[in-house]
């Protein structure tokens, strides 16, 4: 099947703009926020703010090489898709040997910075996330449906990455965050492979949605695992590492999380699946800003 390459006019689009599209800047945003998280769930008296912004960048460059080695390594599958038609490798406004560099060399700097700004236990889980992304994972979207859950687990990290930079240590609440993570990428992904459907079909990428014709599939996973994000979530308060503030906030969200699994279980069309993935979205931030106002609130007690 030949697909149609769209080729973006000469001087439409901006380098700058190109390597943040290969680097996912938007998606790195949501792997800060976990960063984050795990940072002020794992501090401590020994812990320096400073490892805070080293992580951060670490994670960051880290992050991105892996994107863009994940982008070199799909760039004939892009071609056949219409939603990865315009990014920068299949639209040849790139050079493959030059995303192919620049995702070495980002990664490399961001390992760097890890090691000798951070600590070594960051560093290699650090490293585990990034190779399990790429070796492990990427292949698996055109082999099996699980790879899901598999790449659920190098998108949870970041959030043990924070722990471990803060406290030095996986720690019982940098396990619990990892978990809430793991758990909240189901319905934020399931909804996404629902979304692109074809698209996914068209470059032989077998998610949970690609047999699954009327959405009752799709729609069951994304509702199992909303309401499964509520005990997860709700267990760093039950656990006693957080505050009632936390609580209250997070069973919120994950309510209204389940609200709009339901909306989807009930009636699996695009619509909804875009409503479950929009809050999606919006539960990271919620649950950041509850870790860090319940943080606040006791250090000010």
């Amino acid at each position: 099947m030949k697909a149609n390459l769209v080729v973006a006019p000469p001087g439409q689009v901006s380098v700058l703009a190109d390597y943040q599209a290969l680097i996912k800047f938007r998606l790195l945003l949501l792997v800060l926020i976990s960063v984050c998280m795990g940072f002020f769930i794992g501090i401590n008296e020994q812990t320096s703010f400073s490892s805070l912004l080293w992580v951060l960048v670490g994670v960051y460059c880290v992050g991105g090489g892996a994107n863009t080695l994940n982008q070199w390594i799909e760039r004939e599958i892009d071609i056949l898709m219409v939603r990865t038609q315009k990014r920068p490798l299949p639209s040849k406004r790139l050079t493959p040997n030059n995303a192919l560099l620049f995702g070495l060399a980002i990664s490399a700097v961001g390992f760097i910075v890890i090691a000798a700004l951070v600590n070594t236990l960051t560093l290699i889980l650090s490293f585990l996330s990034w190779i399990s992304y790429l070796l492990i994972y990427t292949p698996l979207k055109r082999k099996s449906s699980i790879n899901t859950w598999v790449g659920a687990i190098p998108g949870a990290l970041p959030a043990a990455l924070g722990c471990t930079a803060a406290a030095g240590e996986v720690t019982e609440s940098a396990f619990i965050l990892f978990l809430i993570l793991f758990v909240w990428q189901m319905p934020h992904f399931f909804a996404i492979s629902w979304i692109y459907r074809k698209d996914y079909l068209s470059g032989g990428f077998k998610m949970l949605s690609w047999d699954d014709d009327q959405g009752t599939k799709t729609a069951k996973h994304i509702l199992i695992h909303a309401v499964l994000l509520l005990p997860v979530s709700s267990s760093l308060f039950l656990l006693g590492h957080s505050g009632l503030t936390y609580f209250l906030l997070t069973l919120t969200a994950s309510l209204i999380f389940i609200y709009y699994s339901i909306l989807f279980y009930i009636s699996p069309d695009i619509r909804c699946a875009k409503k479950v993935f929009r809050f999606s979205i919006v539960y990271l931030p919620i649950l950041f800003f509850a870790i860090i106002f319940d943080k606040v609130i006791i250090y000010l007690s």
